[in-house]
């Protein structure tokens, strides 16, 4: 027989057979010695595939075939094999955003030349990194070790990443570090856009949306949290607006949202401001629909559409933040694997 599938499926027919015969607890063994070519490559690809035990058998072949009484059973130990496929898998895993599975699948692997430590290290950095615990994220990251050939075509990536997390945990600059932790939110709202959880992404967008007034407003030494009156009538904000804001105290302290926060900025005669103001019915039916969020106060599941719309919004605030923001967001976007074989995209 030379038709591979053929050969494959008959053997797989008697694994399944075998597998779950309530009669009796079979040990099964492929020995592939013997039969033409393509039955025993078959027979070795399916006992690989539903890892069962693999044998050959050798002996004296001084004469063509192994003599009677000179016959040897050679066990293949596989592991290196199932370690190789195991990466595959990891590779897929990681660029899917799965990190845990990727970190349950390294500790198992037992091939010695695989540099396991530094793949660890790396799945926890980007685990810790999506859930934004950045001096996590950059204490492991710093520990993988790029030369080595597991991230030969990820290494310039890693770079940009290990920048990224180096200014968010220690850099001097205020401004610059929550900039890359805004682009961070923005790179974790689009991750959970492409996994299609859009009301995910989307709670992530409006934080991101709050943040950038946030980060703005720490330009004129005000905490949106901690609202200093003496400040705003520093920086000549309107009486009415102070009068309003002062209603609002409550345990002895001013605290404001999203749309204040942008309404302050346009008191203060700042672009941000003057942008959210100049569309804010816009603005505030994109944020409306995020209220009705299931995630947030309503029902309504978010589609594509709202959270593309709602992004866009977001990016032309955060660029107008910083001139640099298409930089930090580049330098905050995680690291993928390239997928070369077919076999990984199972």
């Amino acid at each position: 027989m030379d038709d591979f599938n053929s050969c494959f499926e008959a053997f797989e027919a008697k694994i399944w057979e075998l597998d779950y015969s309530t009669d009796k607890n079979y040990e099964i063994i492929m020995d592939y010695t013997s039969g033409t070519k393509t039955m025993s490559a078959s027979m070795a690809c399916c006992g690989m595939f539903y890892s069962k035990d693999l044998i050959s058998i050798g002996g004296d072949r001084s004469t063509g075939e192994v003599s009677a009484g000179t016959e040897i059973i050679n066990y293949q130990n596989l592991y290196k094999i199932y370690d190789k496929f195991a990466l595959m898998r990891i590779r897929n895993n990681f660029n899917s955003n799965r990190f845990m599975p990727c970190i349950d699948i390294l500790n198992h692997i037992v091939d010695l030349s695989i540099h396991k430590d530094s793949l660890l290290n790396l799945c926890k950095a980007y685990y810790s990194w999506d859930n934004m615990e950045f001096e996590k994220a950059y204490e492991h990251l710093i520990k993988v070790d790029i030369k080595e050939i597991e991230f030969a075509e990820i290494r310039r990536d890693i770079k940009k990443n290990l920048n990224a997390l180096g200014n968010i945990v220690k850099s001097k600059s205020v401004n610059l570090k929550n900039c890359y932790i805004l682009a961070s939110l923005i790179n974790n709202s689009i991750r959970k856009a492409e996994e299609y959880k859009y009301d995910d992404a989307i709670a992530r967008l409006y934080r991101s949306f709050e943040l950038i007034a946030q980060i703005e407003l720490t330009k004129y030494n005000i905490k949106s949290s901690d609202i200093d009156i003496s400040v705003l009538k520093e920086n000549k904000v309107s009486d009415e607006f102070i009068e309003d804001l002062e209603k609002t105290i409550e345990d002895g302290k001013i605290r404001i949202g999203l749309s204040k926060d942008f309404l302050l900025l346009n008191e203060l005669g700042n672009d941000l401001g003057k942008y959210y103001v100049e569309n804010e019915s816009l603005i505030k039916n994109t944020t409306q629909k995020r209220n009705n969020s299931i995630l947030a106060h309503g029902l309504e599941s978010q589609t594509k559409e709202d959270f593309d719309h709602f992004l866009e919004i977001v990016l032309t605030l955060a660029r107008k933040l910083d001139k640099d923001m298409n930089k930090f967001i580049k330098e905050t976007k995680f690291t993928k694997f390239e997928i070369k074989l077919k076999i990984n995209a199972f």
